[in-house]
């Protein structure tokens, strides 16, 4: 474990979901053409709201985890014609989203992050909840369990995380 980050699994069966709110939506894609317009308008959003971030994702770089390891998730709203926000994720670690850093620990699971919601549109104030909320619903389909990390400073998401049954689990090397 890391000081600096704050590592976290959800078990299927310990996930405890809030009310989904209909006027929310989600979609998995996993090619830039499938998401081109929506993916193009978040990149220009973290470009605007953390311009001093010297690692914040280009276009390039979210074709290049399309084209390798990664999957990304499209957050809608019914008020908003673009996506609202992101998340991406991987049957591996990662922590660039384009290579591999190590195996999950457990079969049948998922590795999730890189969230990000436009606060430059008016969202709503439930947005971060019901992103967290649908994206770990999509996950539950799929696989047994839910592996992510947050910078240790990043209070908001974890909180919202632990609402939804979140536990912290040491599984990074």
């Amino acid at each position: 474990m890391s000081d600096d980050r704050y590592e976290m699994r959800v078990k299927k069966n310990e996930f405890a979901p809030f009310p989904f709110k209909d006027s929310y939506s989600i979609r998995s894609i996993e090619k830039f053409k499938e998401g081109e317009y929506h993916l193009n308008k978040i990149v220009e959003s973290i470009n605007q709201r953390l311009s001093d971030w010297p690692t914040r994702p280009t276009i390039e770089d979210v074709k290049k985890r399309l084209d390798t390891i990664s999957k990304c998730f499209l957050f809608f709203h019914k008020d908003f014609d673009q996506a609202i926000g992101w998340g991406w994720y991987s049957e591996v670690v990662t922590y660039d989203w384009i290579n591999e850093s190590e195996p999950l620990p457990t079969d049948n699971s998922v590795y999730f992050g890189g969230t990000y919601v436009c606060k430059d549109l008016d969202i709503p104030l439930s947005t971060g909840l019901q992103m967290y909320n649908f994206a770990f619903r999509m996950f539950f389909e799929k696989y047994d369990y839910t592996y992510g990390y947050m910078d240790s400073w990043n209070k908001a998401p974890q909180k919202i995380c632990h609402k939804l049954g979140v536990k912290q689990v040491n599984f990074m090397k």
